[in-house]
């Protein structure tokens, strides 16, 4: 979205992405949360790292939703003043509209930015620990099929 746009449908647009994201996001914090075990093993502590960042992933896309909802206010607040007669108090009016439109947009992508930044500097955390290592014991070996030679592919 272009800071400069007051259109009203690519606002639509926006809001609606960000409204799902919130619910995306929220279903798969729960979901996880649900599936974090009272002990304190390396799997739990990732999951619990992971719902605490997609918590606070929803927090600040709740406040650019925010920031999205003033926007079409003042986007409306243009539509009406576009309307009115000409006149130096219009055209400052649309002036001072239009920059405040241009901030929360402009506010709702630093914070959309600032989240993602967030999340990919954190990505690594939230992956899965390895599987521990299963140390075989020399009595115990572990079958490994030979590789049979590639068929031909001569005619």
């Amino acid at each position: 979205m272009h800071s400069g746009s007051d259109n009203l449908d690519d606002l639509d647009d926006r809001v609606r992405d960000i409204a799902g994201l919130i619910t995306h996001i929220t279903t798969a914090a729960a979901f996880a949360d649900r599936t974090v075990r009272p002990d304190r093993n390396p799997e739990s502590d990732t999951t619990r790292l992971k719902v605490t960042q997609l918590t606070r992933a929803v927090g600040a896309l709740g406040h650019a939703l925010a920031d999205l909802g003033e926007a079409v206010g003042h986007a409306g607040a243009l539509r009406q003043l576009a309307a009115s007669p000409r006149s130096t108090q219009r055209s400052e009016a649309i002036e001072s509209t239009r920059a405040l439109l241009h901030a929360r947009i402009d506010s709702a992508r630093g914070r959309l930015n600032k989240t993602g930044a967030r999340l990919h500097q954190v990505a690594g955390r939230l992956t899965a620990p390895p599987a521990p290592s299963r140390s075989t014991s020399p009595s115990v070996t572990t079958p490994h099929p030979r590789p049979s030679p590639a068929a031909s592919r001569t005619r």
